[in-house]
């Protein structure tokens, strides 16, 4: 009776668990009552702790002996740097395409007093091929029209789209549902008269812009070139009949032009259309103002190299990936670098004299390019100062604090000169190749060679252009990348690209003044072909022509703005500067890991080789070899890649009977193994490795190979 009880009592424990623990070893005592919780308020925890980790989510790094204050600046540095940039961003995104939605705008606007009776008003978008662009575009598009216009928007895609009365549905519901509450639902469903209307008919719609009238319901169809064609056609059809009473409008997203999407309607559904044709800025335009405001801007505390932002632009370019991965990878990779790098506390402007712990001390003594410095001033006879920076602390917090200064004024300096080579269009390159092969390898020869020899052959006008834009970049900085005016700072170059400007316009005046054309003897015009006959023998030679005294002095005003270039243009690459592993990140590892995921790679190497996840001394094997403490789902992956397409699942236990078995030490039974053995089978077939054989009961057939 006793025995009956206790097994009660166990049963009752069990009843409101949704799942049981196979304990083959029996390690656990499955009747003993699990304990009592006690309930604990959240303020009190809070108030025990003082709240110290309720934000708190960066690891202490050192081995865990970096102070809590370090790991709460290094995540403090890392919300307010990705916070301003973020800033930048969305303001960005929100002016991109502004121009575009006002004149879509107006267009709705005006539609009542030039739209012909009858007539849907259409504005037909053209997207481009970056499809993922879109999301944004149109999400923009609701905002703004929903503004400006008195307008509701509908936002359909081909996926919404299975059947006309699902169109129906959600065109109904989107208008409705975000100006009723629950209370006016009934309302909406049986209207004012007691008539009950279907919630895909448009007589409900229509009973509901009664009560809340609106200058236009527009239906944005976003990727229209993916709707069937007969679908859209009956839609616009159905909008058409009941445009006297639902004042429709259009928007369609069109990727190629409107010629191809016209052609794919009925021309009796084209004649309900009255509408026009809207550019807007192409993706890779947005990305390149990103570039500027998140990359190569001149506060950014990080600098991200050349390497990991051209697998960035590459896939953006490839894989025609959404804006908002662009910048999701953009944020990651701060994460990254302020998450695992300890050193990043001296990236902050308020520092301290104590900012740093011993084992701050001890890494950056460790870093390649401090030991470059040191290497460096002992060579130069500077054993003194190298002596210092490797005993004494405080002369390496003076030192540090000196780098990262210098690290700042090098970026804006590279900057500046970077906006010299973009003036003038004189590169056929961008601003954004342009600044990745000077973070990598700086402004080099070749570089200011390609550059200047492209001034020498520019005509007068485009040479005068290129120094008017210079001229304007020194007064007046840019905003775009946050450069102040440096004119003052540099009265020089000022001075010079002035002065230069102002001689080559009289020296224009004066040559067209006597009838000439102002050229400079590195132009093809002063190149000319001279023909000789001698004994009947023609000879070509190339011949320079002669020069008008206002031709020599712009050649010579040429020499001397290139040799001005030579000097003012050459700059060193990122990596070359001392501290550069503080401020500048350049790894791919992690983003490929997140961003571009291989899940087969990932599993075949967590069945292959466990402990490289489980970091257990009992998986850990040489040369892959079979031990019985490895999981059951490895042992059967080690032997899944010995068979064939068929595997004879009887052939399969015995072979992994054999391998289990050699160990029975803790009263593991045939019965145990044999429940593990079946556990592991179907997680391989979870996984997708091996499926049911239809040729034979007792196989399995193999799904996948190793390697491939």
């Amino acid at each position: 009776m006793a025995i009956d009880q206790s097994l009660g009592d166990s049963f009752e424990e069990k009843q409101h668990q949704a799942a049981y623990i196979f304990d083959p070893l029996g390690e656990g005592d499955s009747t003993s009552r699990p304990t009592k919780r006690r309930k604990v308020s959240r303020l009190s925890d809070q108030q025990e702790t003082g709240q110290s980790d309720s934000w708190l989510h960066f690891q202490p790094l050192f081995g865990g002996s970096e102070h809590e204050r370090w790991v709460r600046l290094r995540q403090r540095l890392f919300d307010e740097s990705w916070s301003r940039i973020d800033k930048r961003i969305q303001h960005i995104l929100r002016k991109a395409n502004e121009s575009t939605l006002g004149d879509v705008a107006s267009f709705l606007q005006a539609t009542p007093d030039h739209a012909p009776i009858g007539k849907i008003p259409s504005a037909f978008i053209i997207t481009g091929p970056n499809l993922a662009s879109q999301d944004l575009l149109f999400e923009q598009f609701s905002e703004t029209l929903q503004n400006q216009v008195d307008a509701r928007v509908v936002r359909l895609r081909s996926g919404d789209a299975s059947n006309l009365k699902a169109v129906l549905k959600k065109i109904i519901h989107d208008v409705t549902a975000r100006e009723v509450d629950d209370e006016n639902d009934l309302e909406l469903a049986t209207g004012k008269d007691g008539h009950k209307y279907l919630n895909y008919d448009l007589e409900a719609l229509y009973a509901h812009l009664k009560s809340n009238p609106r200058r236009h319901i527009i239906i944005a169809f976003q990727d229209s070139e993916a709707f069937d064609s007969g679908l859209l056609s009956d839609l616009i059809s159905l909008f058409s009949s009941w445009l006297n009473r639902i004042p429709f409008a259009l928007l369609f997203g069109v990727a190629t032009s409107v010629e191809l999407f016209q052609a794919r309607l009925l021309k009796s559904t084209c004649q309900c259309l009255y509408g026009d044709q809207f550019d807007v800025e192409q993706s890779w335009s947005i990305i390149e103002k990103i570039f500027k405001a998140a990359i190569a801007y001149s506060d950014v505390p990080l600098r991200l190299g050349s390497s990991l932002v051209n697998t960035l632009l590459e896939r953006q370019r490839d894989q025609v990936s959404s804006i908002p991965v662009f910048v999701s990878s953009l944020k990651y990779a701060y994460m990254c670098h302020f998450y695992a790098n300890p050193l990043t506390v001296l990236l902050s402007d308020n520092q301290s004299d104590d900012v740093l712990q011993e084992e701050h001390f001890e890494a950056v003594r460790c870093l390649p390019s401090f030991r470059r410095r040191v290497e460096t001033a002992i060579e130069g006879g500077g054993i003194n100062r190298a002596k210092s920076l490797l005993d004494d602390s405080q002369h390496l917090i003076e030192f540090l604090h000196n780098s990262i200064q210098e690290s700042r004024r090098w970026s804006l300096d590279l900057l500046r000169k970077l906006k010299i080579l973009a003036s003038g269009d004189v590169l056929s390159a961008t601003f954004s190749e342009l600044y990745l092969d000077a973070i990598s390898d700086g402004i080099g020869t070749d570089r200011v060679a390609e550059f200047t020899d492209s001034i020498k052959r520019m005509q007068p006008s485009d040479v005068m252009a290129f120094l008017a834009q210079v001229t304007d970049n020194l007064e007046h900085g840019d905003s775009s990348l946050g450069l102040d005016p440096w004119d003052t700072e540099d009265t020089k170059a000022t001075l010079f690209f002035a002065q230069t400007h102002a001689a080559m316009r009289t020296l224009r005046a004066e040559a067209e003044k006597h009838g000439n054309v102002l050229r400079s003897k590195y132009t093809g015009q002063t190149k000319v072909l001279r023909t000789t006959v001698i004994a009947q023998k023609v000879q070509l030679s190339r011949d320079s022509a002669a020069l008008t005294r206002e031709d020599t002095m712009y050649t010579e005003l040429i020499d001397d703005l290139v040799e001005h270039l030579n000097k003012a243009i050459h700059c060193d690459g990122a990596k070359g500067r001392c501290m550069n592993e503080i401020w500048l990140f350049d790894s791919r590892a992690p983003y490929k890991d997140v961003f571009i995921p291989r899940p087969r790679g990932v599993v075949e190497r967590a069945l292959s080789r466990p402990h490289d996840y489980l970091n257990c001394s009992c998986c850990e094997t040489k040369e892959d070899q079979i031990v019985p403490s490895l999981p059951p789902v490895a042992i059967l992956y080690q032997l899944y890649l010995e068979t064939g397409s068929l595997i004879n699942v009887a052939d399969l236990w015995s072979a992994y009977c054999a391998i289990v078995g050699e160990e029975d030490e803790e009263g593991s039974s045939e019965q145990a193994a044999l429940v593990l053995f079946y556990r592991g089978l179907a997680e391989m077939r979870a996984m997708g490795f091996v499926k049911q054989s239809r040729k034979k009961a007792d196989h399995v057939a193999k799904l996948a190979w190793g390697g491939l």
